[in-house]
């Protein structure tokens, strides 16, 4: 392998700012938990005095056990309102925990964080915009920002109370004095702030420790009900503006992405085959090399750990290696690499 000859390229295609695809593993490092235990959590907390709801949740439990998989167990159940609203509840009470906890990482060291590194590198440039597309619920990529001093675009304005439009985006965010620039993040699958109101309003309120009364919180969970709740307002502006984002994008950089969201990957993969595609994450799923390498994709580099100490490199023009004793598929590594 020319390692010279790919460590340019993977600094040539990362310093023209690709759109930036988070997946679940971004999250993993700041103690977000992962989808197993999120199953784990559902199936030990959730309980209902009725028998018709019981039932459900019984089968939700047979079925993640038999597929140790919460989202095929969810796809093969049609939950009932009840039982869904507290499937999202619960979920949005684990997360937002462990979410205020990743929150005081940044308040303290924030200006260590890879991704925060890696903004200020790629906000630098001389449009000053860089653009998110995200399964997470978290607030990591919103902390990320904010440490970097950009100015954040969610669709939502960013106010203690804050309310949806799909115009605040067509603002020249960008050139706001004061900020480093702009970083729109665009939720696919919603987010800890955002929440229906009882009268059906969506509203955003940054940090909350808890679910305000008969407040729904706008997630949308793993399985049906990703198919049932996103034809309406925040997502379909949201929808709309990630597919953009795709389509407009130069190149892709996804990190901690597995290539399993049915909302991401229809547009993604009609781009990659001819743009630029770097995924880093600790573990290539199937679905990744699937969609990459055996999709006939012409340009990109995947990286991932292997032997636990060393680093596995995908390249459409370099072939398969390993590199010993690194870890590139670490985005602290792997920015020293590309600055």
């Amino acid at each position: 392998m020319d390692f010279d000859t790919l460590l340019k390229q993977l600094q040539d295609w990362t310093n023209k700012v690709p759109l930036i695809i988070l997946g679940s593993g971004a999250s993993v490092p700041f103690g977000l938990p992962s989808m197993w235990k999120l199953g784990e959590y559902l199936k030990n907390t959730l309980h209902f005095d009725n028998d018709i709801d019981n039932a459900q949740l019984e089968a939700f439990k047979k079925s993640l056990e038999d597929s140790n998989d919460l989202e095929k167990a969810l796809l093969g159940i049609q939950l009932n309102d009840k039982v869904l609203r507290a499937v999202i509840e619960a979920t949005w009470r684990l997360i937002a925990e462990a979410d205020l906890q990743a929150y005081e990482q940044f308040v303290l060291n924030g200006k260590e964080v890879p991704l925060v590194i890696l903004m200020k590198h790629l906000l630098s440039t001389t449009n000053r915009k860089l653009s998110i597309v995200t399964t997470n619920y978290d607030r990591i990529a919103e902390y990320s920002a904010s440490t970097a001093e950009a100015f954040i675009c969610t669709g939502y304005a960013q106010n203690y109370i804050g309310h949806f439009s799909d115009k605040i985006h067509t603002n020249a965010l960008a050139n706001i004095n004061g900020y480093s620039g702009q970083v729109n993040i665009w939720k696919v699958h919603g987010s800890l702030d955002w929440f229906e109101t009882p009268s059906k309003e969506n509203i955003h309120l940054p940090l909350r420790k808890d679910i305000p009364q008969d407040y729904k919180p706008l997630i949308v969970t793993p399985g049906l009900s990703k198919y049932a709740e996103t034809h309406n307002e925040p997502y379909r502006t949201i929808f709309a503006q990630a597919d953009t984002e795709i389509q407009n994008a130069n190149g892709y950089l996804c990190i901690g992405y597995g290539f399993n969201d049915v909302h991401v990957q229809p547009k993604l993969i009609q781009q990659i085959k001819t743009k630029p595609i770097i995924v880093i994450t600790k573990e290539l799923t199937p679905k990744t090399k699937e969609t990459i390498i055996e999709g006939g994709c012409k340009n990109y580099i995947l990286i991932e750990e292997c032997n636990d100490k060393d680093t596995k490199i995908y390249s459409s023009s370099q072939g398969e290696h390993i590199i010993e004793n690194v870890s590139y598929w670490n985005l602290a590594e792997y920015l020293k690499r590309i600055q």
